[in-house]
C-alpha cells in the first residue's frame, strides 16, 4: 500500500508499488536484540514488543510516554511481536528525491506481511504472535519506521475486534468523541487547529473500539498527526456520530445517503481498506459496527464555529 500526494506548492510525487518479503524469508529464527520489553496500550488493545535492546525500548517508552503500558503477560497482548535487528541496510530502497513514504502490506488470511524502508515483519492476529526485523540503515529514524509497523497491527487488532482506526480526525466534548474524515485535502487538520471548544485527539488517525453493549468508543491513542497542543489524550469516550467534512463559507451539518458517508468512511480505514476482498468477514464487522452510529455531511469554514451546527442538529 502507498499513494500519491500533494506537497506545498501542489507537486505530486508518484507512489512506488511493491510487495513484503515472502513467508519462507521470515521462517528462520533470529536472535533477539536485547532483553527488554515494551507494551503500547491503547485502552484494552494492547501491542508488545520483546527482545528490544535496553535503549532503544527507552526511546520507545519516551515516545509513546502515556500510551506505554505496563509488561503484563504475553496472553493479554492483542499481539505479541518479537524484535531483532538485521544486517542489511534496508529493506525498501530510499529514492533521491522526496516521495511518499512506502509502506506495502499482503493479507493472507489472519496473517499480515509488512514492510517499509528498514523495517520488515509480519503479525497474525489469531495467534496473536509476530516479528519485526529491523534495518540498519538511516533514511527512516527507527522510532518511525517502528511507529508505522505499530500503526498496522493497530488497524488490524482494531478491526478483528469489531472497531475501526480510521484516517480522519477526532475529538472529544462533553464526554462524547466526534469522527471527523474526508477525502486528502478536505481540512481535518483544519478543522482541528481551529477548534477552541473540545480536545483533539488526533488530526490524523483516530482508533475506535467496540462498547460492551454495543456502539463505539473513540479512544485515545498516540498517533495525532500533526496536532501538538495538549498531552495525548487518554481513555475511552461514546463516538456520538461521523461527518464527512466538506470545505463551506458556512457551518452546516447535512443529511445525505448514508451509503455515501459511509463508502467515504470505509474509504478512510487505513492499512485494512484493500484488504476487505480476501476478508470480508472485515467489512461485515465494519458495517455492523456503525450501524448505530448517525453519519452525517459537515460543512465548515475556518473557525469552530461547526460545534454550533453539530449542537443545532441534537448530536
Amino acid at each position: 500500500m502507498s499513494e500519491r500526494f500533494s506537497a506545498k506548492g501542489g507537486r505530486s510525487y508518484p507512489a512506488r508499488a511493491g510487495e513484503p518479503p515472502p513467508w519462507a524469508f521470515f521462517a528462520d529464527p533470529r536472535p533477539p536484540a536485547g532483553p527488554a520489553s515494551f507494551t503500547l496500550a491503547l485502552s484494552d488493545l494492547r501491542i508488545r514488543i520483546d527482545g528490544i535492546d535496553a535503549a532503544f525500548a527507552r526511546s520507545l517508552s519516551g515516545r509513546f510516554d502515556a500510551h506505554a503500558g505496563p509488561i503484563g503477560a504475553k496472553d493479554l497482548a492483542d499481539v505479541c511481536v518479537a524484535f531483532s535487528r538485521d544486517e542489511r541496510d534496508y529493506f525498501i530502497e530510499p529514492p533521491k528525491e522526496a516521495e511518499f513514504n512506502p509502506v506495502w502490506i499482503a493479507c493472507d488470511g489472519t496473517r499480515v506481511r509488512y514492510v517499509g524502508y528498514a523495517l520488515a515483519g509480519w503479525f497474525d492476529t489469531a495467534s496473536r504472535s509476530g516479528a519485526i526485523l529491523l534495518a540498519r540503515g538511516t533514511y527512516e529514524p527507527e522510532l518511525r519506521a517502528v511507529e508505522n509497523f505499530l500503526r498496522c497491527a493497530t488497524a488490524w487488532c482494531a478491526a478483528v475486534r469489531g472497531g475501526a482506526f480510521v484516517h480522519g480526525a477526532s475529538a472529544v466534548r462533553g464526554g462524547r468523541g466526534y469522527l471527523f474524515f474526508g477525502e486528502s485535502g478536505a481540512g481535518k487538520s483544519t478543522l482541528s487547529a481551529v477548534n477552541r471548544r473540545a480536545t483533539v485527539v488526533s488530526d490524523d488517525l483516530s482508533l475506535l473500539l467496540p462498547r460492551p453493549g454495543g456502539g463505539l468508543d473513540l479512544v485515545g491513542s498516540p498517533f495525532r498527526g500533526t496536532y501538538e497542543e495538549g498531552p495525548p489524550v487518554v481513555g475511552r469516550f461514546p463516538l456520538s456520530a461521523g461527518f464527512r467534512i466538506v470545505k463551506s463559507d458556512r457551518a452546516a451539518v447535512r443529511p445525505v445517503p448514508r451509503a455515501l458517508v459511509f463508502g467515504q468512511l470505509v474509504g478512510n480505514l487505513t492499512f485494512v481498506a484493500e484488504a476487505f476482498q480476501q476478508r470480508p468477514d472485515l467489512f461485515a464487522a465494519v458495517e455492523a459496527a456503525f450501524a448505530a452510529i448517525p453519519l452525517f455531511q459537515l460543512e465548515f469554514r475556518k473557525d469552530d464555529s461547526y460545534w454550533d451546527a453539530i449542537d443545532a442538529a441534537g448530536l
